[in-house]
């Protein structure tokens, strides 16, 4: 025990969540056990309504772009904007943080024009 009441503990995570950590603690300039302390104990900072409204500006903005690409004839341009996000959102596991379990079929479904949300 050191002399601050501080006790090592312990947890598991996958080499690939640990390195994630890593470079997180890093960019921060702190070291990974400060750093997933703070993280864990931190104040959620951004009131929920400033969120939703941020959240509902990007949909809004991506439906007006998707439109106007469409209307040009540039259809392919938004597909493959569509799949490079889609493979980064799979590649680092966004949508696995969401709280909302629909949250990510509403998000896909948005991209495809198929239906609005």
């Amino acid at each position: 025990m050191t002399g601050d009441g501080r006790r090592q503990r312990a947890l598991m995570a996958t080499d690939a969540e640990w390195e994630r950590i890593g470079r997180a603690a890093a960019a921060l300039g702190m070291d990974r056990s400060r750093f997933l302390i703070h993280r864990a104990l931190a104040a959620d900072t951004v009131p929920a309504e400033v969120l939703r409204r941020a959240v509902r500006e990007v949909l809004v903005l991506s439906r007006l772009e998707e439109r106007r690409l469409r209307e040009a004839g540039a259809g392919t341009a938004w597909e493959d904007a569509c799949d490079a996000v889609d493979g980064w959102i799979e590649r680092e596991g966004v949508l696995d943080r969401l709280t909302d379990p629909g949250a990510a079929n509403r998000w896909k479904a948005a991209g495809t024009g198929q239906a609005d949300p």
